[in-house]
């Protein structure tokens, strides 16, 4: 990626958070429109790039965390850069409760999710995938938090989206989706179990 110079001219801190928040449109467009989500995670490293910068501004701190936050909902099936992107979150709220002389709310629900995290990624990366703490109500795969996932997941979405391009994007559209990501993991070596595997008693649209 061809990121801008950084510096504090006013200028160039309000081009800073123009591109963080058309990062976070398109972002955000990409799902709603079920579209190839593997350009998400790049976007993701822009807003950080930017974000990490006018956090150092009390004028832009606050667009710094919006933008942040807004692109970490729209981040998924990347648990080591979502540990980046909540640890950012996190330094700029400490710059915001240094400003305000007190700790936010928020803090410790930060605190939480990054351990969350950390204890997951050190689970997989010890191979003790049985370990894993999800959290979430529908069962994934917990080889979704090993590096080898993370790093083959983009180039999987866009095998798997170029095969299904004329497919509607509508009901029924996750099974043959979960169907081309599956063969795309396989070649890259990884055996993955899809939501309909994970959740068989749960009836998906």
């Amino acid at each position: 990626m061809n990121y801008l110079p950084l510096d504090g001219k006013p200028d160039s801190l309000k081009r800073y958070t123009q591109i963080c928040n058309d990062c976070c449109d398109q972002a955000e467009k990409i799902l709603h429109e079920m579209d190839d989500p593997s350009p998400i995670a790049d976007l993701v490293r822009e807003v950080m790039y930017y974000a990490r910068y006018m956090g150092q501004f009390e004028h832009t701190l606050p667009q710094a965390y919006t933008a942040a936050k807004r692109i970490a909902e729209c981040l998924f099936e990347h648990p080591r850069l979502m540990l980046e992107l909540k640890l950012l979150q996190l330094e700029l709220v400490h710059y915001a409760e240094a400003i305000e002389g007190h700790e936010f709310d928020i803090t410790e629900d930060l605190r939480a999710e990054i351990n969350t995290l950390r204890y997951n990624i050190q689970m997989a990366d010890e191979d003790h995938l049985e370990a894993i703490r999800d959290g979430r109500m529908l069962k994934s795969d917990p080889i979704e938090w090993t590096k080898a996932y993370e790093e083959a997941i983009d180039d999987a979405d866009k095998e798997a989206y170029a095969n299904l391009t004329d497919a509607p994007r509508g009901m029924g559209f996750c099974f043959g989706y979960w169907a081309e990501k599956r063969k795309a993991l396989a070649k890259r070596g990884i055996e993955w179990r899809s939501p309909g595997e994970m959740n068989p008693r749960v009836m998906f649209d």
